[in-house]
């Protein structure tokens, strides 16, 4: 299948990425922005996102912790 693409593609599993998605992504119309990090970082990314301005800084929630508008007896 030719992906027509301009970047790079690529393909692997984060666990509870289905929810974020549908819940984040999609709910506040970016569906194809995300950032993944391949290493433990999480506490600099969101202090230099904070420095940079950005306002909504989102992350996977653990499936005990609903997403806002999230039913949480759905599962």
């Amino acid at each position: 299948m030719a992906t027509r693409s301009f970047g790079g593609i690529g393909i692997f599993a984060i666990h509870d990425m289905g929810r974020f998605y549908r819940h984040v992504l999609l709910a506040k119309r970016y569906p194809h922005h995300g950032a993944v990090a391949f290493a433990h970082c999480g506490k600099t990314m969101y202090e230099v996102f904070r420095y940079l301005g950005v306002a909504d800084i989102a992350y996977n929630q653990p499936a005990s912790l609903p997403y806002p508008g999230e039913n949480p007896f759905s599962r």
